[in-house]
């Protein structure tokens, strides 16, 4: 089964188009095979709730929201839901992280002591930090002497990567490998979420 998404280029769209009260035209992706199904959004804004109608197909679903800043995430979350059908707990494929609930950057205090335990020996790990692709990060670590060179990339085809070579103490690495997990998962949080 395709799962259809709304990529970042629609979700900034999306993002500008709840302000303004018009009918826009947008198209949804499935990933592996790349089926398009376009929609079309008619938005009618009020100062304090905006009223979204959906129309994919011949079917019409509306939805009425209050202005916050979420209010285009939670869209696109009503968009994915219909143009899938609703998510099945039993279902056996990977849950998708809700677009209102998507936390970016975000690291669990297991994978920070993976990262201290990396500084001192050396060596790689992936994370995961609740982007579409994990975060790579290699360190290399001269026995002799108290450096380390790190690399941290996210992406694929076009990846964010970040090199450099620390001096210092584990509690200084670790410091600096930390600051650059977070300049990283800064630079690759999609320009949506971000605000």
């Amino acid at each position: 089964m395709s799962l259809f998404k709304i990529d970042n280029r629609t979700l900034r769209l999306l993002g500008a188009q709840v302000n303004l009260s018009e009918t826009f035209s947008h198209v949804l992706r499935s990933t592996p095979q790349r089926h398009v199904l376009p929609f079309r959004l008619q938005v009618d804004r009020e100062p304090v709730r905006t009223t979204f109608t959906v129309e994919i197909g011949c079917e019409r679903h509306s939805l009425v929201l209050q202005n916050d800043k979420k209010t285009h995430l939670k869209l696109a979350d009503f968009i994915e839901e219909i143009a899938n059908g609703p998510a099945l707990v039993s279902a056996p494929l990977k849950l998708q992280v809700r677009h209102a609930s998507r936390q970016f950057g975000c690291f669990t205090s297991e994978q920070l002591q993976q990262v201290f335990e990396l500084v001192c020996t050396g060596g790689t790990v992936t994370l995961e930090a609740g982007f579409d692709l994990p975060i790579h990060l290699a360190i290399h670590r001269n026995g002799l002497r108290s450096a380390i060179t790190v690399i941290v990339s996210i992406g694929v085809k076009q990846p964010r990567t970040q090199c450099f070579t620390a001096r210092g103490s584990a509690v200084e690495l670790y410091e600096k490998v930390a600051n650059a997990l977070l300049r990283i998962a800064d630079a690759a949080t999609p320009a949506a979420h971000a605000a």
